[in-house]
């Protein structure tokens, strides 16, 4: 798969854990004429593709989003606090 898109364009492109680029099941790919556009695809494709990738027409990866990202950053923050004792 060609992650570059076409000119003038953005190309998100998603992965799931058995996927590659080359994969025969076929990754997400769908173009856009607004970066915006894409990140927001690309953001809410998270629940059915581990990662979304946006790419340029020059194929530079401009954004990532991913299902553990939410997850990470839920990590960080700190545990409720428990009935004190």
């Amino acid at each position: 798969m060609q992650v570059q898109a076409p000119k003038g364009q953005y190309r998100v492109v998603g992965l799931d854990h058995i996927d590659t680029l080359d994969s025969p099941s076929g990754p997400l790919s769908r173009d856009f004429d607004s970066l915006d556009e894409a990140r927001d695809l690309a953001d809410r494709m998270t629940e059915e593709y581990l990662w979304t990738y946006v790419y340029d027409d020059a194929g530079e990866l401009l954004y990532e989003a991913n299902s553990y990202r939410e997850h990470a950053e839920g990590l960080k923050q700190k545990p409720p606090a428990g009935p004190e004792t």
